[in-house]
C-alpha cells in the first residue's frame, strides 16, 4: 500500500543503526502536563469534519475522537518495515502529519525489510521511553522487550497475541480484488479467452501471514464467483527484497511454465502486480493477463494512469495508506488513554477513470 503525507518541528535523522536500520524523530518542544493538540486548543474533541478538513484530499475518517487537550504530551514510536517502499513511506507521512496536528511526538525506525532487526530497531527508539510502540508485524523478542519496558503496543495491518491492532481486513480485500475484476474476467472468458484454461496467480511475500490470507481469499472468491477450481490457483512467493523486480522474475518463469494459459493476477500489494504486468509485456503476453492490485499507493496510481496498462490493470483496492498512518496516531492516543478505537474500513477502488479525482495532487507533487 501507499505523494501521500509542524509550527516548529525538528526532524532528527541519520542515526547510524545496527543492521542497516535507521531512526528518525519528529517532535516539537516537549512540555509538562497537559498538551494542547497541534491543530487547535481548548476543550472538547476533534470532530470528523475537522479531521477531514485537516487531511485535505485524503479526507481521513478518524478512528478515535482525540481530545483537543491531551492528558500529557505523549511520545510514540513506530518501527516501519521499509521507508523505501511507497506504501510504508505513505504510512510514515500520515503519522507525521497526525503527530503534528494532535500535538504528540513521534520517533521512527526503518527496518529496510530486514525483519530480523526488529528488536534492534525497538531498542533504539525505546531509549526515549515511548508510551506506545507500533509496527506492522511483531516478533516474540520485540513483544517481550516492550512488555518488560511497560510500553503499550498498537499494530497496523497485523495481529500478534493480545495486542490491539487495526488495519486492512485481509479476507475482505482479497475477496474484493476478484469481485472488482469479475465482470471483465467474465467478458474475456466469453470472448477473447473462450476455450482457454484460466488460472489465478496470487503473489505473496515470504513470512507474511496477512499476505497469504489476502491471496487465499482471492482464490476462494475466484472459485465461488468465476468457477475457477482450486487446482487452477497458484501462490507465488518471489525471493528478494524488491517486490517489483522479484515479482517480475518469478512471474516470467510462471508464464513460461504456462504457455497456453490465461492468468488472473492478484497480490497482497501493488508492486508485485506491477512487476507481473511488466513481465507479461516483456514476454509478449499482455493480452493473456488481467490484474487487480491491493494498496492504492503511488506506484499503483502511476500504473493506472499509464495508457499501456489499459485492459490489463483493472483497478487497485485503495487501502488509503495515508489514512492508516494518520489513524495509527489516533489509535496510539486512544491506547495511551486506556480507550478503545474504531475499526478501519476499506471501501474504495481506484481505476484509471477515477484516480485523478481521489488523488488530484499526484501530478502537482503537493
Amino acid at each position: 500500500m501507499r505523494s501521500l503525507w509542524r509550527k516548529s518541528i525538528v526532524v532528527l535523522c541519520g542515526v547510524a543503526l545496527i543492521a542497516s536500520s535507521s531512526a528518525c524523530s519528529s517532535s516539537s518542544e516537549n512540555s509538562d502536563g497537559g498538551s494542547p493538540a497541534g491543530g487547535g486548543s481548548g476543550g472538547g474533541t476533534y470532530s470528523a469534519a475537522e479531521v477531514a478538513a485537516a487531511t485535505g484530499v485524503y479526507k481521513v475518517r478518524p478512528l478515535f475522537a482525540v481530545p483537543k487537550t491531551l492528558p500529557e504530551r505523549y511520545r510514540f514510536a513506530f518501527i516501519n518495515p521499509s521507508l523505501s517502499y511507497p506504501y510504508f513511506a505513505t504510512w510514515s507521512q500520515g503519522m507525521k502529519d497526525a503527530a503534528k496536528f494532535y500535538g504528540v511526538d513521534l520517533d521512527e525506525a526503518d527496518m529496510n525489510f530486514k525483519y530480523d532487526t526488529e528488536l534492534t530497531a525497538y531498542q533504539q527508539v525505546a531509549v526515549k521511553q515511548p508510551k506506545v510502540i507500533g509496527s506492522g508485524q511483531m516478533n516474540d523478542a520485540t513483544y517481550h522487550a516492550a512488555q518488560r519496558d511497560g510500553t503499550k503496543i498498537v499494530l497496523i495491518d497485523g495481529t500478534f497475541k493480545d495486542v490491539p491492532h487495526f488495519g486492512v481486513d485481509d479476507n475482505q480485500v482479497g475477496k474484493l480484488a476478484i469481485d472488482t475484476m469479475a465482470d471483465q474476467a467474465k467478458a474475456k472468458m466469453a470472448g477473447a479467452w473462450q476455450g482457454r484454461n484460466v488460472v489465478v496467480a496470487g503473489i505473496t511475500s515470504a513470512n507474511c501471514t496477512p499476505c497469504d490470507t489476502r491471496v487465499k481469499a482471492s482464490f476462494a472468491e475466484a472459485q465461488a464467483k468465476l468457477g475457477i477450481p482450486a487446482k487452477n490457483t497458484t501462490m507465488l512467493t518471489p525471493p528478494g527484497q524488491d517486490p517489483t523486480s522479484s515479482a517480475a522474475s518469478t512471474f516470467t518463469d510462471f508464464l513460461t511454465a504456462h504457455p497456453r494459459d490465461v492468468v488472473l493476477v492478484v497480490s497482497y500489494g501493488d508492486e508485485p502486480v506491477i512487476g507481473a504486468i511488466n513481465a507479461a509485456k516483456a514476454a509478449g503476453r499482455k493480452d493473456d493477463i488481467l490484474a487487480v492490485s491491493n494498496g492504492g499507493d503511488s506506484a499503483a496510481r502511476i500504473a493506472l494512469r499509464d495508457p499501456s496498462n489499459a485492459g490489463v490493470l483493472v483497478a487497485s483496492i485503495d487501502y488509503q495508506p495515508y489514512a492508516e498512518g494518520w489513524n495509527w496516531i489516533e489509535a496510539a492516543i486512544a491506547t495511551a488513554m486506556g480507550q478503545p478505537f474504531d475499526t478501519y474500513r476499506v471501501d474504495r477502488v481506484l481505476t484509471a477513470a477515477n484516480v485523478d479525482q481521489f488523488y488530484p495532487n499526484d501530478k502537482t507533487g503537493k
